[in-house]
């Protein structure tokens, strides 16, 4: 798995948890404080590029009028399967 793929997969990871603790508005910040608790720090503009690459895979989508992303259909389908961003073939 090269690093841009684990890094993606690691903001993925993220926002799923953030998802099934209730969250349904999310920004780059909110993904940047779980991996800083986690001894995982990233840029805000590498999160955000990961937010932006998961958007081009159809992950999750961005409300212009807010500046909050959401979860796609799709991912809201595939996390309740239990499939992964790798299981899903990255897109």
């Amino acid at each position: 798995m090269s690093v841009d793929r684990k890094r993606t997969e690691i903001v993925y990871a993220v926002i799923l948890q953030l998802v099934r603790g209730g969250e349904s508005e999310l920004r780059p910040g909110n993904v940047n404080s779980i991996l800083r608790e986690r001894g995982q720090p990233m840029g805000s503009w590498e999160v955000r590029g990961e937010f932006s690459n998961l958007q081009a895979q159809g992950f999750i989508d961005l409300d212009e009028a807010t500046g909050y992303w959401h979860m796609t259909g799709n991912a809201v389908q595939e996390k309740q399967s239990g499939a992964t961003l790798e299981d899903c073939g990255g897109r």
